[in-house]
């Protein structure tokens, strides 16, 4: 077990390094987290700040020299930042929950999908293209509507772009350069919904049960839990998100996200890490995303049940505080309602600026309708 009062480290310091700086914190780590960023959302909370770019050797080496035990906030990081974290795991000198091989196939689509059909895991029909030979090897595979990827570096809706037919798919081709894309048929799904899952170096895991999510404009909007949907459709997206973590051999949080179509659940993507989706936990739970992220990171055994309650998430936007501000703050008094800002320094439109957690009675979006 690694005990409180050593460093602790976290790459990224926006709102998921925040929550995680106010648990390990009060529970007596010192957190310090590395970005680009000055005055953090994480940093406001009491992490300490190594500001650099993520390319930037250096600063990176100075943030891991600093540290015991380093996790992640985010998937998107540069190879190199990543080759330099293993280096010193490999070392002995760092511990490094969850690896990097993890963030390494969450950060490319076509690893993702292709680990996805290696252990069975049931996804929609997808190709990657590096390039025109590619395409023109698969061309008459491809279904209509289909949906283009960037294979890195996207995330709420970014980098993707949805098409219905084979001429403007290659008007979009033509102007990639270099491609590097993965095509997926489009899922016409009933629901959305996700499954948070932590596993203890020992194997041990524990997970929330299915949570229903509604996005607008590709970002995440509302989250419900529990999701509305059949036991079986609940237990076989368990029992993928366990296949999952233990196929990548995963210590700490992770995220499986699923479409479902009818009777059939199809896996969407996975987040390496706490996610949005399971900020329900820090108000509907006894035990928060974070705190499972703390105590897989530091190896602290669960010795409690996890108890659970009805909640409703929704997230609050640019838009939210700069329309809608009055709104917001009527739902202060109301003890059904807790409310998380995230102190961001700026609020921009589609920017996640904080949280409402609703733990009433009427467990629907009706519980923001004031608000919506």
């Amino acid at each position: 077990m690694i005990k409180p009062g050593v460093n602790l480290g976290i790459l990224g310091s926006g709102q998921l390094g925040r929550m995680f700086t106010q648990v390990a914190t009060k529970w007596g780590y010192n957190v310090c987290c590395y970005s680009p960023q000055k005055n953090s959302p994480a940093g406001k909370v009491g992490a300490i700040e190594f500001v650099g770019e993520y390319t930037n050797q250096i600063q990176l080496e100075k943030f891991l020299n600093s540290i015991d035990a380093l996790t992640f906030e985010f998937e998107n990081i540069p190879l190199p930042a990543l080759e330099l974290i293993q280096k010193h795991v490999d070392s002995n000198v760092l511990v490094c929950r969850p690896s990097t091989n993890s963030i390494m196939y969450a950060q490319n689509r076509t690893k993702e999908k292709s680990f996805f059909r290696e252990i069975e895991l049931p996804t929609t029909k997808f190709f990657s293209l590096q390039s025109w030979d590619d395409y023109a090897k698969i061309q008459n595979e491809i279904d209509y509507p289909c949906v283009l990827k960037m294979n890195t570096f996207g995330y709420d809706g970014k980098g993707q772009t949805k098409f219905s037919s084979k001429e403007e798919l290659e008007e979009e081709l033509k102007i990639l350069n270099p491609i590097d894309v993965i095509v997926e048929s489009f899922v016409e799904f009933d629901k959305e919904i996700s499954v948070i899952i932590a596993q203890f170096l020992d194997g041990n895991i524990i997970f929330y049960p299915p949570v229903e999510n509604v996005h607008k404009n590709h970002i995440l909007d509302t989250t419900i839990y529990p999701a509305n949907i059949p036991q079986n459709i609940s237990d076989l997206a368990i029992k993928y998100a366990t296949k999952l973590i233990r196929s990548l051999n995963h210590v700490g949080v992770l995220c499986l996200e699923f479409f479902v179509e009818g009777d059939r659940l199809i896996c969407n993507e996975f987040a390496p890490r706490p996610h949005n989706s399971g900020h329900f936990s820090l108000d509907g739970a006894n035990i928060s995303q974070f705190e499972l992220q703390l105590r897989t990171l530091c190896d602290i055994p669960l010795n409690q049940e996890l108890q659970l309650k009805p909640c409703v998430m929704k997230n609050l936007l640019g838009e939210d505080l700069l329309q809608k501000a009055d709104n917001i703050l009527n739902f202060i008094p109301d003890p059904n309602y807790r409310l998380h800002f995230y102190q961001k320094n700026t609020a921009k439109t589609g920017r996640k600026m904080g949280h409402i957690n609703y733990i009433g009675g009427d467990i629907s979006l009706k519980a923001f309708e004031d608000l919506l």
